[in-house]
């Protein structure tokens, strides 16, 4: 069975193999990984598509309005 050779890239650019690194520089990375996630994960999300006009911004209004709609009250 092969072993793969992964690299851990550093902030200086150096390549360096994940299985040479000693313990507290494997600390450090999983907690720069970890604390990276949790900012990605905290970012606003972007919608994935823009509305142009007049029309597509009614639709949209129109289908949230119905979306939350009570019907036992005939309001919002």
């Amino acid at each position: 069975m092969s072993k793969e050779t992964v690299y851990w890239t550093m902030k200086n650019g150096q390549k360096i193999d994940v299985d040479t690194m000693d313990v507290q520089h494997l600390r450090n990375t999983l907690k720069m990984i970890i604390k990276n996630q949790v900012r990605i994960q905290a970012a606003p999300v972007k919608p994935k598509f823009e509305i142009h006009g007049d029309i597509a911004q009614n639709f949209i209004e129109q289908m949230l309005e119905e979306e939350y709609y009570d019907e036992d009250y005939g309001n919002l």
